[in-house]
């Protein structure tokens, strides 16, 4: 390879102008930028956003709870009572009573559970974020892979117009006597091998659009990927402050604290008494009593345990917090070591293909007998499987930025 390379690095200051050179600085270009439009990106979310099946049952159901945490704050419902008693002797007479009454817990309780019902709605809505986060990031890297296999289409299809000419050209030099059979297979294999390739893609690409139309529930004929300069790493400090500050997850159980510590002040407002009102009327003869009554009910053993229990919910709510933070850090951290890594890599592929010989120089040296059509068809695989290499890891590249910054979604 490398004697290879001397020869057409040789080459390339006698071919300054080749179009296939031009073409491979093309190619370095878009790598060396986010291959995929973030305006189509957006407008992509923005479909899965408003059309997804998923995020819409989701949003109803954090109604649904919503609605749920803000029922029984009030006092419960007033009760009315009436009774007949018809005496047994006549000289007695009748009895008839009637009530009305209404029971109530002591003032504080309901203003403790109007601000814990607040709270539970906004862990809802939270749950509610971190499922769309979850779903978003899904189509974001089903997006970058689709964008990724159609650049790969293109240049596999450019490949198979190449090794398809190459065939028919070492075709015709059979028939005229001035190439070997084992020449000929060799193209032939190549012509199939890409062929192949292509349908096999072909059909991978078909999957992924259909992944896609799912999570959008439109078609994707109208996206257009373009390349788009904004795939640089920003600095660890950054990502891990922007993180603990946005990230659906932390959010979540921090309110979830928030909620415990609430419950612990409900279940310490439950050991006061409960009150009764009524109003009762009763006729008995010629009798008629009528006045109000009174009462309260002394939490001696209804609520035992709810305080203990309370605490112990919110001791495991903070290490929760504490462990899932950690875990999130670690995490991030890890995740960012694994971008720069990748990013490094993407670079020194970049600068590789700058420096190696392109098909062009390739078919030149063919021509001029400068390589055999065993040492071709090596160079050319190693060309291609180095371009495939540089395209996969600017894909995985982009994927892991998108997992590093899901919190932006």
């Amino acid at each position: 390879m490398k004697q290879a390379i001397k020869q057409v690095t040789a080459m390339l200051h006698h071919h300054k102008h080749s179009t296939l050179k031009v073409l491979l600085l093309t190619f370095l270009g878009m790598l060396s930028q986010a291959v995929y439009a973030q305006n189509n990106l957006d407008e992509f979310l923005s479909l899965v956003e408003q059309n997804n099946q998923e995020l819409k049952a989701a949003y109803k159901l954090m109604e649904a709870q919503q609605m749920g945490f803000q029922t029984g704050l009030t006092p419960d419902n007033p009760s009315i009572g009436y009774g007949h008693f018809p005496g047994k002797q006549e000289d007695i007479g009748n009895k008839t009573t009637y009530g009305i009454s209404q029971s109530f817990d002591f003032p504080t309780v309901y203003s403790v559970r109007k601000k814990l019902a607040n709270d539970q709605s906004q862990l809802s809505e939270y749950e509610y974020q971190l499922f769309r986060q979850a779903k978003l990031l899904e189509a974001q890297l089903g997006f970058y892979q689709y964008a990724y296999l159609l650049k790969k289409q293109r240049i596999l299809q450019k490949r198979l117009e190449h090794a398809e000419k190459l065939y028919q050209s070492y075709q015709t030099k059979f028939e005229r006597g001035n190439a070997s059979v084992l020449d000929v297979n060799k193209a032939r294999i190549q012509y199939l091998k890409t062929k192949s390739n292509n349908q096999l893609l072909a059909q991978e690409l078909n999957a992924q659009q259909r992944d896609l139309q799912l999570l959008s529930g439109q078609t994707l004929d109208t996206l257009v990927i373009i390349s788009s300069a904004k795939n640089e790493l920003p600095a660890m400090e950054t990502i891990l402050s922007d993180m603990q500050q946005l990230q659906p997850e932390v959010r979540y159980l921090q309110q979830a604290q928030q909620v415990a510590d609430r419950q612990i002040k409900l279940a310490k407002q439950n050991w006061l008494p409960e009150f009764e009102l009524a109003y009762e009327s009763e006729k008995a003869g010629d009798g008629t009593y009528r006045g109000v009554r009174g009462g309260l009910s002394i939490p001696l053993w209804k609520d035992k345990n709810k305080v203990k229990q309370a605490k112990a919910q919110a001791i495991f709510e903070e290490q929760r917090y504490s462990s899932r933070l950690s875990s999130l850090i670690s995490e991030t951290q890890k995740r960012y070591t694994q971008a720069e890594e990748l990013n490094k890599i993407r670079k020194e592929y970049n600068q590789t293909l700058e420096e190696a010989a392109n098909i062009g120089f390739l078919d030149k040296a063919l021509r001029l007998g400068r390589l055999s059509v065993i040492d071709y068809f090596n160079e050319l695989a190693f060309y291609y499987e180095t371009i495939d290499t540089a395209m996969e890891i600017e894909n995985n590249y982009l994927q892991t930025l998108a997992k590093l910054q899901s919190y932006k979604l």
